[in-house]
């Protein structure tokens, strides 16, 4: 295979990488939409209170419960949704999960009072939740291992793509009169849906689904739709490898898999109770960790309410101080692309966030200055540096991370659970933040990073025992490093010391599998394929 072919593979598996990540862009623009409608006089006007001087304020209470709908109604939909997608494949969800989207938003550009545009919004929640878990699980079965980082890094970048569009639409509607003000960043919502729906009749099904459902024919279509190839040893080669990984993780782990598994609300207890078996408890939980920490460092306050608090502290220009704000996230989390393979998850995600921790701090010691004029420029400063490495350390590797660090076998009931999770702690910061920081509540200002503080101490701490290095690490050396019981911070020492070689728990049970394929010989082909 020539150059100029590998990259027309990359290329058209990348187009299929964006397509499906422009769900999670729709994630972005929800989390962050909340605070940029609160900062337009027009959404004020139409859902606030009016004040004795005259203007019109969104009470906390609002604010909170408009921006916590959304993870709520994700916690819900991801206990039903996820232990479909190992029955029915990870393709329908995202049709349905459009549908509801177009149902949320008419609900929210409609609404007469809040409490209508609080179901619109727990309505899209319900989308956002089905995409949040489609996405990652997809990007990650398909993609080999060595490109695996990379592209997983779509997922963040995609999020903050979405606040940034959000951002630019309301600064741009902010000069507009009337409904249309805050009308036009809730109508600007339809396009992901629109996407989704348009392309979706050519999507492939995840090739990695169809093999453990025995259906090896069609996982080569989709692996031929996917990347492109003409030569059809690629796809007979991809196949093997696939039934290599699932027989090797059965091998090592035990054909758990129920005959007929017990079910409950339509929910898998038997998958989601054998995410917690001894065998993959440290997988599970390091993979809720990984998505978790995000929150706990203080994302929602520094990105879902960043106008809106720049506002509070007294920053006149707040709308252009946001937007530059998101072109600096922007550009880092498109910078982590290539740094996650080059430097590796852990070295990007354990030193930062102790730095991101460091900044919480001096936000917090500035807002308790008696001059808060002049420490709002200085509070600004550090939110862009927070900002600038959280989106090159744990905002984009976090979630590559949770993402391949289940066993391929649990990897939907897994995502279901990071996306539980998340939305979890999405759930209780959208709730509590504008308690902390509105005028009518808490007021706390800069102090906020001393609350946002003590939960990211807990993550920087959690994350260097239990982040492992999987830079090209193959889900089957996962597999085998988990069963040896390494500890994750050696996970790249151990590694390096294998060299090339397997490491094998069980050896026996390995070398007597009926379904082995011959790793040397599928290199051997792989290279032939290549040539």
């Amino acid at each position: 295979m020539s150059h100029s072919q590998e990259i027309d593979y990359s290329s058209r598996f990348a187009l299929w990488a964006l397509w499906i990540s422009s769900g999670v862009v729709m994630q972005g623009f929800d989390i962050v939409a909340g605070g940029q409608l609160a900062a337009l006089p027009a959404f004020r006007e139409k859902f606030g209170v009016l004040q004795a001087d005259g203007t019109h304020l969104i009470p906390a209470v609002y604010l909170s419960a408009w921006n916590s709908i959304a993870p709520a109604c994700e916690v819900v939909a991801t206990f039903i949704f996820a232990p479909l997608l190992e029955k029915y494949g990870r393709k329908w969800g995202i049709l349905v999960a459009s549908f509801i989207s177009v149902a949320g938003v008419l609900l929210q550009q409609l609404a007469p009072e809040w409490k209508m545009h609080l179901a619109g919004r727990g309505v899209n929640g319900i989308a956002i939740g089905m995409m949040f878990t489609i996405t990652p699980l997809w990007i990650g079965e398909t993609c080999r291992p060595e490109l695996r980082g990379f592209f997983l890094c779509f997922f963040n970048t995609s999020i903050v793509l979405g606040q940034f569009l959000v951002v630019v639409v309301s600064k741009g509607s902010s000069t507009i009169e009337g409904k249309w003000q805050w009308w036009t960043p809730v109508v600007a919502m339809y396009i992901f849906p629109l996407i989704l729906a348009t392309v979706w009749p050519f999507f492939p099904e995840s090739p990695y689904w169809l093999v453990r459902q025995g259906r090896t024919s069609e996982a080569k279509k989709a692996l031929r739709r996917i990347y492109g190839f003409k030569d059809s040893n690629y796809y007979d080669i991809e196949v093997s490898r696939m039934q290599e990984e699932i027989h090797l993780t059965r091998q090592l782990q035990g054909n758990t898999e129920a005959e007929h598994p017990r079910k409950f609300l339509g929910i898998d207890i038997d998958a989601e109770a054998e995410c917690f078996r001894a065998a993959n408890r440290k997988r599970t939980f390091t993979a809720i960790f990984a998505a978790s920490a995000q929150q706990m460092i203080g994302a929602t306050f520094v990105i879902g309410y960043a106008t809106y608090f720049l506002e509070l502290i007294g920053i006149e220009d707040y709308f252009n101080a946001s937007v530059a704000l998101y072109v600096v996230m922007l550009a880092a989390s498109t910078a982590a692309f290539p740094l996650t393979e080059i430097f590796g998850r852990r070295l990007l995600i354990v030193g930062p966030q102790f730095v991101l921790c460091f900044f919480l701090l001096l936000i917090g010691i500035l807002g308790c200055l008696p001059n808060q004029t002049k420490a709002s420029w200085a509070i600004v400063a550090f939110i862009y540096l927070w900002a600038l490495i959280y989106q090159l350390s744990i905002g984009a590797t976090g979630f590559v991370l949770a993402s391949e660090i289940a066993t391929m076998r649990l990897r939907g009931a897994t995502q279901g659970l990071i996306t539980i999770t998340n939305a979890i702690w999405g759930l209780i910061m959208q709730f509590t933040v504008p308690y902390m920081i509105n005028p009518d509540a808490g007021n706390l200002g800069g102090k906020v990073g001393f609350i946002f503080l003590g939960t990211g101490l807990i993550a920087a701490v959690g994350g260097w025992y239990l982040y492992p290095e999987t830079k090209g690490v193959s889900f089957e050396k996962m597999d085998e490093l988990y069963a040896m019981d390494v500890a994750p911070r050696h996970f790249k020492k151990t590694a390096q010391q294998a060299g090339t070689g397997r490491i094998i728990a069980d050896p026996e049970a390995f070398n007597n599998a009926d379904t082995k394929v011959n790793k040397d010989d599928m290199d051997v082909h792989m290279e032939d394929v290549k040539n």
